[in-house]
């Protein structure tokens, strides 16, 4: 009897032991938690603006912006206009699925300053960061450093992708490069061509067959770009898919409705559009076809080359676009619905830099 009472109780204080470590372990749990809780409200920006702020250079590598002097202008621009829009949360749903819509934060208080949420936002254009190193930064966590992106993106689409206009006939001809002037395409309004974007491949078979581009390989998001001949970028479509021709988008883009009477357009082979532009009485540029032409002759030799020395300053503003490392590689299919103000806004940022002029020969 003895022993087996010495048993019972062996087995009692055991299960009181578990139960102590248990509620210990619980404890030591709640602590750790708290503690790590701490932690991250306590966590502080890693990233000094003072960089981006002590010289030209910098402030172009980090941001894209040419200067510190424009970026501190365009910051205090901007400042009223964003102080009191809320960062973007998502879709908000309803029951009724027709009354789905857009929802933003009930406060406006903020972890980070305007002037390093706009700082953030460049980044992610220039540099092509993840939004992880964005928030490891600036001190933020992921969820909100892409909150803060997709409400400036669209800020900055409307107000620095308003620098994408189109310049009046006589402020084209006043600006006209030396290598027009005299030739038979003083007239020259456009110079036109398209740029394709990389996109992560959808997992909709549908979209991912009209994404698909035979051209680079790859799902990509396909643009139109039009500069006037000093080299400022006068429209930019939307996004198309990688599949729609050169001549799909430049008819089913709008562009045709900026086109005035007497325009001249330049553009490569591929923008079969004399019919389209001479309904609004304009003129279009192309290199002459060699389709079942064994030879050119000298003088569609002498034309291929006119054009493709003046088409140059096309090539050199889609460069400096994709100057901007989020552009240069796979855009992930989260971004992808705010491809159209990315693009905009590094248009509006590309107008900002001198024009790129190239001495050409004639």
């Amino acid at each position: 009897m003895f022993i087996q009472d010495t048993d019972c109780n062996n087995n009692r204080e055991v299960t009181l032991l578990r139960e102590q470590v248990q509620k210990l372990q619980k404890e030591v749990n709640m602590y750790k938690s708290a503690y790590i809780r701490s932690l991250n409200s306590k966590r502080k920006t890693t990233f000094d603006m003072n960089i981006i702020l002590q010289s030209d250079k910098k402030c172009k590598f980090y941001t894209g912006i040419p200067k510190v002097d424009t970026f501190n202008d365009l910051f205090a621009e901007l400042e009223q206009k964003v102080r009191q829009i809320r960062h973007w949360k998502g879709p908000k749903r309803t029951c009724n699925p027709l009354k789905n819509r857009k929802y933003t934060q009930s406060k406006t208080n903020r972890k980070l300053s305007l002037k390093f949420e706009f700082a953030l936002t460049l980044m992610k254009l220039r540099l092509g960061l993840l939004f992880e190193d964005l928030a490891d930064r600036f001190g933020i966590s992921t969820t909100h450093a892409s909150n803060i992106f997709t409400t400036w993106i669209k800020v900055l689409s409307s107000t620095i992708g308003a620098l994408v206009f189109n310049p009046s006939k006589e402020a084209v001809k006043t600006n006209l490069p030396p290598s027009f002037k005299g030739t038979k395409y003083i007239d020259v309004r456009h110079i036109i061509d398209c740029t394709e974007v990389f996109l992560e491949r959808p997992n909709n078979l549908e979209v991912a067959a009209q994404t698909w581009s035979d051209y680079k390989h790859h799902n990509t998001a396909k643009y139109l770009v039009s500069i006037n001949p000093s080299g400022l970028i006068n429209y930019v479509s939307e996004g198309f898919g990688g599949r729609c021709s050169d001549k799909y988008i430049t008819n089913n883009s709008g562009y045709l409705d900026i086109i005035e009477p007497y325009d001249c357009v330049m553009a490569d082979r591929g923008f079969t559009i004399r019919e389209e532009l001479a309904l609004v009485r304009a003129q279009l540029f192309i290199p002459p076809g060699r389709r079942g032409v064994t030879q050119m002759s000298t003088n569609e030799v002498q034309q291929t080359k006119d054009i493709a020395n003046r088409r140059i300053h096309i090539e050199q503003a889609i460069r400096r676009m994709k100057y901007f490392r989020i552009l240069k590689y796979e855009v992930p299919l989260t971004l992808v619905q705010h491809l159209d103000s990315i693009f905009k806004t590094i248009a509006g940022i590309c107008n900002m830099y001198p024009p790129p002029l190239p001495k050409y020969k004639t």
